[in-house]
């Protein structure tokens, strides 16, 4: 009875003893968890602001001189693109007869050179020209200063080192400018130099570069001295320079240290004041939570771990034994589950990643077995259309051939061929097709794999068009430019021979006199007589009259293949492969003389431009989109009018807006149904006799504008009345 009480009081001491336990530990864990929360937060910003100074910071400052660097870098290209632009005109115009005629016969042409070197505009710039011969002899100049640039640049123009020259001028004080761009080609007959002509253009570096910022200074040297500035920025200053490629011109840009570094500063403390203050919600919220998760539940898993412990070491025994079983059992699972995915991923690679419509048929029923998603695609059939169908039944409405080329019976036929297939909506497309010989389930299946193939044909036909184009384009420039040279002697002889027939007339006017003097004295009648039967065998009088007629004509004649000619060399010339500026009006009246074969029988062309600047654009395609269009009005006409004698007409237009570039071309043709409108611009469609068209045409005129272009092209058609193709090209800053 005495050691109840002990026993109840040591109860209680320990119950007590625990409790406290439990609660110094709880004061413990929540004194280690605050303070690990705070040493985080310390260590945090601590590297975060490390980091942030140095490496942010100085990538940061990396940054900004790699700015720099390509800033000054599309300036340069910028700059290049400015002077290659002006060479490249002053180039056309040296190859003109004009300057050619004008070099090598300045005495013979000196009127006719002055007055087209005066009339010239160059890009809208004030520029002054000058013109020499093969010895450095000035033919022309309105350059009011002497001209102190290098002569040895003159020298190898005329040795065909250089083909062309740029250089800076430096003209004396009072100028409306004080430098100026010394542009230089040589002018070449049959490739040997004959000359060199010059343009002299105002340096106004805010032309070139019209936007730059305030904590920017650009600057342009020549020579090692500064010609042209534009902005001021404080020192000390980072400047970087870049060789344009022409010598002895550079191009400098200069940006403030200062103005970098008080940005990189601003955006670095901007940087860890985020950080801090991100870093400290965070914690916060995380010590909250930690409360409700960590602190509270804490205590009462001390509790609950004696118990656990002891269930843990009763059931250990038992889940070892289990262990052993499971681990067998994963292991054999793991191994299923490899092959089951194995052999998903070979039916996956065959029938998602091939990239082609795949068809598996059973042979015996022709039935579809399995499909994959590119087939619903490609010919616009619906799974459940396809699920254990029967593939004849399935492609029933397709044409015979396409029913054969889709479901084939038996893999021994030609394993890969060619041929169109048809969408569920009408349109067709070429394709190619494999067979595979297959087994499933010990059974003989056939694959069939089908791939669009209109990209490569598009492709094929590209080039074969390019590659014809591209012949008949060198041709056409050569014959040209061998009908050039006769066609001008044939009409300097002609003006010869008005010019001689003039003299000869007025000389048999004194004969006539001279006779009729000698008749009235009675002298050399035999004579006489012998002149006037002459001159009435050769109908003299007849001849005086129409000799200076035959000679007008033939000059027109001459004069009219000589545009032919010119409009031939134009439209066929083959150009760089690049991108340049075009004038609309003159390629549509170079289309309309080379084309005039195809519709001067048929139609009349009337012409409505307006004057539109010139787009940027590859010419040889726009020559091909013009030429195209124009035919096919020709031919629609021509469908209408037959052999009646009688004519329509092509009304050509172009305007423009400040986004683009409109061509209409209208037709008073056959028009075009609304039921084939949606498939005019498809490869290898055509409504025209076979051996008329080939479906090409409009296909490339689509491709040219829209693909290659990024423009539009729309067509407004009524039959019976005609038809408008509508060309939209983007105006680019040429």
């Amino acid at each position: 009875m005495k050691t109840m009480p002990s026993s109840s009081s040591d109860n209680s001491r320990n119950t007590s003893g625990a409790d406290n336990q439990a609660r110094r530990d709880g004061s413990s864990f929540s004194r280690l968890f605050s303070v690990s929360l705070l040493a985080f937060f310390v260590l945090q910003v601590l590297v975060g602001t490390a980091v942030i100074v140095l490496f942010i910071g100085n990538e940061m400052s990396k940054m900004q001189v790699v700015n720099v660097k390509s800033e000054l870098s599309g300036r340069s290209q910028r700059l290049i693109s400015y002077l290659e632009d002006r060479l490249l005109i002053l180039h056309d115009y040296s190859k003109l007869p004009v300057l050619v005629t004008g070099v090598m016969q300045p005495d013979d042409h000196l009127a006719n050179t002055v007055e087209f070197i005066e009339s010239l505009d160059f890009l809208n710039s004030e520029a002054q020209f000058t013109l020499q011969d093969f010895q450095g002899k000035l033919i022309y100049s309105n350059w009011p200063f002497r001209d102190s640039s290098p002569s040895d640049s003159f020298q190898k123009l005329m040795n065909s080192e250089l083909e062309e020259v740029v250089t800076s001028v430096v003209v004396p004080e009072g100028a409306l400018d004080c430098c100026y761009w010394k542009l230089s080609v040589s002018v070449t007959y049959q490739g040997l130099p004959e000359g060199v002509f010059s343009a002299y253009l105002p340096i106004r570096i805010g032309e070139i570069f019209p936007e730059v910022r305030e904590d920017v200074r650009v600057a342009l040297q020549a020579g090692g001295k500064v010609i042209a500035l534009r902005g001021e920025v404080a020192e000390p200053t980072i400047a970087l320079e870049s060789d344009i490629g022409f010598p002895g011109i550079i191009l400098q840009q200069a940006v403030s240290k200062q103005a970098i570094n008080d940005r990189i500063e601003f955006l670095v403390l901007v940087m860890i004041a985020s950080l801090a203050l991100g870093t400290g919600l965070v914690l916060g919220v995380v010590r909250y939570i930690g409360k409700k998760i960590l602190l509270v539940p804490h205590e009462r898993l001390q509790a609950m771990r004696d118990e656990l412990e002891k269930e843990v070491e009763k059931r250990t025994a038992d889940l070892k034994m289990r262990t052993v079983q499971l681990s067998i059992e994963i292991r054999e699972r793991r191994e299923a589950e490899v092959e089951a995915r194995e052999t998903g991923q070979l039916v996956s690679a065959l029938l998602e990643g091939i990239g082609a419509a795949f068809l598996i048929i059973d042979p015996e029923n022709n039935k579809i077995i399995r499909s994959n998603a590119v087939v619903h695609k490609m010919f616009g059939l619906a799974p459940w259309q396809l699920s254990e169908q029967s593939c004849l039944d399935l492609f029933s409405g397709f044409p015979d051939s396409m029913t054969a080329f889709s479901c084939p019976e038996t893999i021994n036929v030609e394993t890969y061929t060619e041929g169109i297939a048809k969408h569920v909506d009408g349109h067709t497309f070429p394709v190619s097709r494999y067979l595979v010989p297959m087994e499933i389930q010990g059974q003989a299946h056939i694959g069939v794999i089908v791939f669009d193939v209109t990209e490569r044909k598009n492709l094929e036909r590209r080039l074969n068009v390019a590659q014809k184009l591209e012949s008949v384009g060198e041709l056409a420039s050569g014959i040209a430019h061998e009908i050039n040279t006769p066609i001008q002697y044939v009409g300097d002889s002609v003006r010869f021979v008005q010019e001689a027939t003039s003299d000869i007339v007025e000389i048999l006017k004194v004969e006539a006199e001279l006779i009729e003097s000698c008749k009235d004295a009675g002298e050399f009648q035999e004579l006489i007589q012998r002149i006037e039967a002459l001159a009435e065998d050769a109908d003299l009088e007849f001849v005086i009259d129409e000799i200076p007629n035959a000679c007008t004509r033939a000059l027109e004649g001459t004069e009219r293949v000589a545009s032919i000619v010119r409009a031939m060399k134009n439209f066929a010339h083959p150009g760089t492969g690049e991108m340049s500026a075009v004038d609309i009006n003159q390629a549509l009246d170079n289309t309309i003389m080379v084309s005039k074969n195809e519709w001067k029988y048929v139609a009349d062309i009337v012409r409505d431009y307006d004057p539109v600047p010139t787009v940027m654009c590859l010419p040889g395609d726009i020559n091909q989109v013009l030429l195209n269009v124009l035919i096919n009005a020709a031919h629609a006409i021509g469908d209408v009018v037959k052999n009646s004698g009688e004519k329509g007409t092509i009304t050509i237009s172009t305007r423009a807006n400040e986004n683009e570039l409109i061509i209409s071309i209208a037709d008073t043709g056959t028009g075009i149904p609304t039921e084939v409108r949606d498939k005019i611009f498809d490869p290898f469609f055509t409504t025209k006799e076979v051996g008329r068209g080939t479906g090409q045409g409009l296909a490339i005129v689509h491709d040219i504008v829209v693909e290659r272009h990024g423009g539009s092209i729309d067509i407004e058609s009524e039959v019976g009345k005609g038809t408008t193709f509508i060309v939209n090209l983007p105006l680019r800053n040429s």
